[in-house]
């Protein structure tokens, strides 16, 4: 085996270099690779961002959502140089005006009273709100092109925020149970090394995953109420019924693929639509749990693998 060669890291001193003007950062950040970096560094999955989103008078830089939660609505605050007072107000007005649950602001350089300031906020409100300060670093190895970083200063503190989320004690020891499952799971799940990058594990009931076109997406479940687990596709475009009739076009070749029929679930009255695998798993059997591990380590990405290009095949009407 050759030994691999390393070089040397070599930062980037002025960042106008790569993009001359704060919008031109946000016009990438808002773009794939940005968001993939949001995902690697701050371990936050976005989709349908929006540039310079308006609430009132003010427009903010990136206004999303968070991968799969249309209602999780994220707001993005970018700013070259230190801190300053103005853009932390500019944060929280817009988080105020767009109702935001996640706040993010990215600074070239952080002042340790704005460190303060996002600390206290994370540590005060409650478990459905979120502040992060990153800092926005760059790096070439050996001439390379230049590859940025997001350096978090700042996160919420999970175990504090449960402590003050007026959640109540059998709430807070479910979402502390879901989250040490996922942690499980998604543990499991990495040893295979999947098609795909796995959210940060949560409280919640599901845990979404990214398929590479905005409006959908993949969301594994554990819903212990109903004895089961699933992993469904999730179809939330503006043309959900077109979307929708076109993928269950194929549903024959896709239960031929993956040995097993899907429930397809048109939901016509509402907003998204379902496709869903589901075994009758009881997840909070303490027994099942390595099964249920295992199953959604080889079905996950099955599902994954079966529905990626024909999401990304779709056609959407012209007429909208």
């Amino acid at each position: 085996m050759s030994k691999m060669m390393i070089g040397k890291r070599v930062p980037v001193d002025n960042l106008r270099t790569l993009w001359a003007k704060e919008p031109e950062f946000s016009d990438w950040l808002a773009s794939a690779e940005g968001i993939e970096l949001l995902a690697q560094d701050l371990e936050i999955q976005i989709e349908n961002p929006i540039r310079e989103a308006k609430g009132t008078n003010f427009p903010c830089d990136i206004v999303a959502n968070m991968l799969g939660e249309e209602k999780h609505v994220v707001v993005i605050e970018n700013q070259f140089g230190r801190t300053n007072h103005e853009h932390l107000a500019k944060l929280l007005t817009y988080a105020a005006v767009q109702k935001a649950m996640t706040g993010i602001w990215i600074a070239e350089e952080v002042a340790d009273d704005h460190r303060q300031v996002i600390d206290w906020l994370n540590e005060n409100t409650p478990d459905t709100v979120a502040f992060f300060l990153a800092e926005l670093k760059a790096y070439t190895i050996s001439g390379s092109t230049a590859a940025p970083q997001l350096d978090v200063i700042c996160r919420p503190n999970v175990m504090m925020k449960r402590k003050i989320s007026g959640f109540s004690e059998s709430d807070q020891k479910r979402r502390t149970w879901r989250q040490n499952f996922w942690e499980d799971i998604h543990q499991r799940m990495k040893k295979i090394n999947p098609p795909f990058r796995l959210q940060k594990p949560s409280g919640d009931h599901w845990s979404s995953i990214s398929i590479g076109r905005a409006g959908f997406n993949i969301a594994m479940l554990l819903t212990p109420k109903n004895q089961s687990i699933a992993v469904e596709v999730y179809v939330q475009p503006e043309w959900k019924k077109e979307a929708f009739k076109q993928l269950q076009a194929e549903a024959d070749a896709i239960h031929s693929e993956l040995g097993r029929k899907l429930d397809w679930r048109a939901m016509p009255d509402k907003q998204s639509a379902r496709i869903l695998l589901v075994e009758k798993l009881d997840p909070g059997q303490e027994s099942n749990h390595n099964a249920v591990c295992d199953w959604f380590t080889e079905w996950t990405p099955k599902i994954y693998l079966a529905f990626k290009e024909r999401i990304k095949a779709l056609v959407e009407p012209k007429d909208l």
